[in-house]
């Protein structure tokens, strides 16, 4: 046969590392071997993750059928559920009144010892509580949970890349993540958070309205999104900036129809209450569960002062960082999912009050760090930044050195949010070159198939 036949010629280009017939017999080559074993622990991730996320759910409904009364998992949906039953029986007012509350929740479980649990959300969250309020207790729980879990498996689905799922769920990875089972666990909204940043990410570059709108339903819950409107701007993402800015208006003024303006004074007076009685006060029972540089120094026994100062350095020091990665990134390499990425990494340090629960928006970063790093390799530290975030709410858990402890969760949110931004403002060169490169990646390989890998064992794209 002659060397110049088609079949001959092709495979004459082909690298020898890359060739069967040169490897040895039953050996395939080492970068093929890399690529299936990243497909394999990929493999074994997202299905490791859905059991625990099975796993846990049959706990949950055994855990709330396992006595007479309210269970007390999940029992901070008991605040919610309560607000929305003063709403509606046009006492909305009450719901930041700690008597009236108090006296309604114990109309729901009884004096049990559960102990106050207060509500601090701006008024037009009330309306979403009242509405879940028009039915009994644990149906409210059950939709509560799973339509905010609905969301936050969606934002999460859409942010993988498509070229890389290849018929993988590797979004299911995140229903493993320890943060869900601490939000289920409390009955919080740490699902409905993660939901909204990821939805601003995947609509910021296609729908910026929607993204917008994203944000400006965020501010249920403002400490959250204290650091958007300077990222939005610096960014130049105007128009967002504007619907978001729009939709708190109309939220607030939706609430104020509903409720009356009175609703606005009794809720300012709610949280002067609440920044005396359950931020300032030294309470270490209450303040375990904080993962902010506030929480940390009031729990090792520092004074407001200092907590306060740390905090302001550091909320400083991110927020400026955040600008820095926006600013640099190249106007070719724009990119609203890195952006918000970026965004949601900044976001446990930019406020004092943030509890465990609120570590469930550190999935969104997480997952586009993975589905960047799939696609074009891992960079140095990016490897231990995803392992150290995504087992942060497991460690914080831990009682054996409790204190010293409760510090990591913060390490592991500082080293996510470097390695985010340090990808954000130096995207790789195809990015900065072509926008539209990323787009005609190719599918995540097949392990059956060779020449999945490239020369240096990476994806190919």
């Amino acid at each position: 046969m002659r060397a110049t036949e088609p079949g001959l010629a092709r495979m004459a280009i082909i690298d020898p590392a890359l060739r069967l017939d040169t490897a040895a017999p039953f050996l395939a080559p080492a970068p093929f071997r890399r690529v299936r074993l990243s497909f394999y622990l990929i493999r074994f991730g997202w299905i490791a993750g859905l059991v625990a996320f099975v796993s846990f759910a049959i706990m949950w409904v055994q855990w709330q059928n396992a006595g007479p009364g309210i269970a007390k998992v999940s029992g901070d949906f008991v605040s919610f559920w309560t607000a929305g039953k003063l709403a509606l029986a046009g006492h909305a007012a009450d719901a930041y009144r700690e008597e009236p509350h108090y006296a309604m929740q114990l109309a729901l479980h009884g004096d049990n010892g559960w102990g106050y649990v207060a509500f601090f959300y701006p008024p037009f969250f009330l309306l979403l509580c009242a509405v879940f309020a028009l039915l009994s207790y644990l149906p409210a729980l059950c939709l509560w949970l799973g339509s905010t879990c609905l969301c936050y498996a969606a934002a999460l689905r859409g942010l993988m890349p498509k070229d890389l799922r290849g018929g993988e769920p590797i979004w299911m990875l995140f229903l493993g993540y320890p943060a869900v089972m601490v939000n289920a666990g409390f009955g919080q909204n740490g699902f409905l958070s993660a939901g909204l940043l990821g939805g601003a990410a995947m609509w910021l570059d296609r729908r910026p309205e929607l993204a917008g709108l994203c944000f400006g339903c965020l501010a249920y819950k403002p400490q959250l999104g204290i650091v958007v409107p300077l990222a939005l701007a610096v960014a130049g993402r105007w128009r967002c900036f504007a619907v978001a800015a729009a939709t708190v208006l109309a939220l607030a003024a939706a609430a104020t129809l509903a409720f009356g303006a009175d609703i606005w004074p009794a809720f300012l007076a709610g949280m002067t209450e609440a920044r005396h009685h359950w931020m300032e006060r030294p309470n270490p029972l209450y303040l375990k569960y904080w993962i902010t540089v506030y929480g940390a120094v009031r729990l090792h026994g520092g004074p407001l002062v200092l907590a306060y100062a740390a905090q302001a350095a550091t909320s400083v020091t991110a927020a400026a960082l955040l600008a820095w990665a926006l600013l640099r990134r190249p106007p070719g390499a724009r990119s609203g999912r890195a952006e918000v990425a970026a965004i949601a990494a900044c976001v446990p340090f930019c406020s004092p009050f943030m509890l465990e629960y609120d570590l469930l928006i550190l999935a969104v970063p997480m997952a586009w760090l993975l589905g960047e790093a799939l696609r074009d390799g891992f960079r140095r530290g990016e490897i231990a930044a995803l392992i150290a975030a995504y087992l942060a709410p497991a460690l914080f858990k831990v009682t054996a050195f409790d204190n010293a402890l409760k510090l990591s969760v913060i390490a592991a949110a500082a080293l996510l949010f470097a390695v985010v931004l340090r990808r954000c403002a130096t995207p790789n060169a195809a990015a900065a070159a072509d926008p539209g490169a990323m787009a005609t990646a190719r599918p995540m390989p097949d392990p059956g198939r060779p020449e999945a890998a490239d020369r240096s064992g990476r994806f190919a794209r």
